[in-house]
């Protein structure tokens, strides 16, 4: 896939949460279950608190499970879509940032984050909105490098063609969105997604093989080790591909 079409991909995605993120934000009001390891992993110091980076941060939901286990926890949340992040907790200080955009570049999105160094960092429900590898490689490795030593990194990976239906409306959407765009780019994994009954909706989503999560998690390794990694969430237990890591 060539920078222009990733560059469209990105710009429909993000004008798809601008468009219906407040009917989208409705269906994601509480945690997933593969959040709660995740949570396990959290040490708050001897006052109680910690600092967390939360990369897409979108509704904020994990923010509010977070503060249930880490009351005095203080969250870094970066996001696009300002409509999604409204809040008036202290606890959160929150930062607009196109974060597909910045990773078209090395170093780039490093450079503009305001969050210091953190206990942890997560990015969850993101990595499949990213249409080029080397933003995903370089999204994981901005999450290692925004932990201090022996903090924790936590990240899902989607894996929706496991489930028969949702990858049946994914070719559909996908279809249906190659009436209106030139996607000749997209690989074998790449599809378009729709929401309910608005038409012309359309997100970018990646579903991720093992493999590839694999060598995502190599390219880190001399930076971070993998703690934990295991499957989560959906009524078949495994449409989400989790990974947490120790950074050294």
């Amino acid at each position: 896939m060539d920078r222009d079409t990733a560059q469209q991909l990105s710009s429909l995605t993000g004008d798809f949460y601008r468009r219906v993120g407040e009917s989208f934000s409705r269906t994601r009001g509480s945690a997933w279950p593969g959040w709660t390891r995740i949570l396990d992993f959290l040490h708050p110091d001897q006052d109680g608190r910690m600092e967390v980076l939360d990369l897409a941060c979108g509704n904020l939901r994990f923010e509010r499970e977070l503060f249930k286990c880490v009351p005095a926890a203080q969250a870094w949340a970066v996001d696009s879509c300002d409509e999604l992040a409204q809040t008036d907790d202290a606890r959160i200080r929150y930062q607009h940032l196109d974060l597909a955009e910045l990773l078209l570049e090395e170093g780039i999105a490093l450079a503009s984050l305001e969050a210091p160094p953190c206990d942890a960092a997560v990015c969850l429900a993101f990595m499949h909105h990213l249409p080029l590898p080397e933003q995903r490689a370089r999204l994981l490795e901005l999450l290692v490098r925004m932990v201090r030593p022996d903090g924790i990194v936590a990240v899902s990976f989607w894996q929706f063609a496991h489930d028969e239906r949702l990858l049946g409306k994914a070719r559909a959407a996908t279809e249906a969105a190659r009436m209106r765009y030139d996607l000749s780019g997209l690989g074998s994994d790449d599809y378009l997604m729709g929401w309910q009954d608005e038409g012309d909706a359309f997100r970018f989503c990646h579903h991720f093989p093992d493999s590839e999560i694999d060598a995502l998690l190599k390219d880190v390794a001399s930076y971070a080790r993998v703690m934990d990694r295991y499957r989560a969430d959906g009524a078949s237990g495994d449409l989400n591909q989790y990974a947490i890591l120790e950074v050294r």
